[in-house]
């Protein structure tokens, strides 16, 4: 499958595009440009595109139940008013903010938020995954460098998550009353795959496959629930950072994508590098569980 099978949904130059996130009940398709410190939303019916420039990097957001977001910042993790704008931090950052910063995040399907962080030197194992229920950030797994890949089965057996310079995602049986992970297992080694590229960014769909952008592998790969490669679908990006399931019936596969430290020959062979894509998919992406524990 060529990377036809991808449209541009917004031609954008985005340096460090991730973190979509469908919000069903505004009925837009969010996601963060980092680097660009903006926080974007796009109509996918009237076409309108806006974003808000925060002071700081934002990673990405999840809804709350009154439908406001919350958002992972460098600084900590915060609320956000009903112009997507910081209302108040709800949580510091654990970690020493110059040179390490929040990363993946996303609710599992109690509505606690799970957020990873990750070491920007990628010298030192020393990030790790944090569980924030709106009291207390509970470090979950630890000695990591790049956490991504957050994702949680239909059935809610299992949290999916993957260290990204290491290429294997890792499975953690999932309890959803406490929240509570254990230990885990390699579930899919890229390194025993003829695949390129690095684990990312990743989503769920309603038959249980999981969707992982190929960062600096030109593609989104798909794996069924026993971690079988089931097909994998080019882009013409080089670095797709995740996948999202958007629009009313969640049968849009959205992807944001990077340019970051991408030369002007890369961009001229990856021409839609840094923008939205999007592709029509016949089994819709699991529904969004918006946070619990909202203050303020």
């Amino acid at each position: 499958m060529s990377g036809d099978a991808f449209n541009v949904a917004l031609a954008l130059e985005m340096h460090l595009g991730e973190g979509p996130l469908w919000h069903a009940s505004r009925g837009l398709q969010y996601w963060v440009d980092i680097n660009g410190f903006a926080l974007h939303h796009l109509d996918p019916v009237t076409g309108e595109h806006a974003y808000v420039v925060f002071d700081e990097e934002i990673t990405c957001v999840a809804p709350g139940p009154d439908g406001r977001l919350i958002a992972a910042c460098r600084s900590g993790l915060w609320q956000l008013d009903e112009a997507d704008r910081k209302a108040g931090c709800l949580v510091e950052a654990p970690y020493e903010t110059t040179d390490h910063r929040f990363n993946d995040g996303g609710c599992d399907p109690a509505g606690r938020f799970w957020i990873g962080a990750m070491n920007e030197r990628v010298d030192n194992r020393d990030a790790s995954l944090y569980r924030y229920d709106g009291d207390t950030l509970v470090t979950a797994i630890p000695d990591m460098t790049i956490t991504n890949g957050l994702a949680f089965s239909p059935d809610g057996a299992w949290l999916y998550h993957t260290d990204t310079p290491t290429r294997v995602i890792r499975r953690h049986a999932f309890d959803r009353k406490t929240g509570e992970i254990d230990a885990g297992q390699t579930w899919i080694d890229l390194n025993q795959l003829d695949i390129e590229g690095s684990p990312d960014g990743a989503a769920v769909d309603t038959n249980g496959d999981y969707w992982t952008a190929l960062f600096g592998g030109a593609a989104v790969a798909r794996f069924d629930a026993d971690g079988e490669l089931v097909a994998r679908y080019p882009l013409n990006a080089l670095q797709p950072t995740m996948p999202c399931f958007g629009g009313p019936d969640r049968r849009t596969l959205y992807v944001t994508t990077a340019r970051e430290a991408m030369t002007a020959e890369d961009v001229a062979r990856w021409p839609d590098s840094g923008a939205l894509l999007s592709m029509p998919v016949e089994t819709p992406g699991l529904a969004i569980t918006p946070f619990c524990g909202t203050k303020g």
